[in-house]
């Protein structure tokens, strides 16, 4: 009889304090985001690119997949854009920004129920993300669920407005 399996990885200290260390991007990654930001794709699925096979730890290669697939999904190559998304996932299944972009993906193609459980797995792990609630509130009015949409949407507003812009 084989023990049963158990659904999270044994405690690691080392990879507890690795996170909190300050990720400092890598230069193909600042070129890859600034050549996104300034609408040039195929520029910064380049850098990015060369950014992930440079990636110094996880939380780098984490960063570099996601906004490689915002570029990829910005040039119309979604299957790219969902492979990179479900690859950062990989690296953290808790990354609100790639369980967000994963959901607007199944939410474009209609399958509202399915992006809705991404949001609040966003939700879940980052309850200040704005993006989450915004287009969880989206979803939900799609679905007629008015009053949490609203609730969804006056969040995201009030997150919006009293944070920082942070890039992730």
């Amino acid at each position: 009889m084989s023990s049963p399996r158990r659904p999270w990885a044994p405690f690691d200290p080392r990879t507890w304090f690795a996170t909190l260390r300050p990720v400092v991007p890598s230069p193909p990654y600042e070129r890859g985001v600034a050549a996104l930001d300034a609408g040039r794709h195929l520029e910064a699925i380049a850098a990015l690119s060369e950014a992930l096979e440079a990636g110094t730890n996880q939380r780098a290669r984490l960063l570099a997949r996601n906004k490689r697939g915002i570029a990829c999904l910005a040039l119309g190559r979604r299957d790219r854009a969902l492979e990179d998304f479900c690859a950062a996932l990989a690296l953290d299944e808790r990354y609100a920004p790639a369980l967000v972009n994963v959901g607007n993906l199944l939410l474009e193609d209609g399958h509202v129920a399915d992006a809705i459980d991404y949001y609040q797995a966003a939700l879940r792990a980052d309850e200040r993300y704005a993006g989450a609630h915004r287009n969880l509130g989206i979803a939900y009015k799609k679905v007629g669920r008015h009053a949490e949409s609203v609730r969804h949407l006056r969040s995201a507003m009030r997150l919006e407005f009293r944070l920082p812009l942070r890039r992730r």
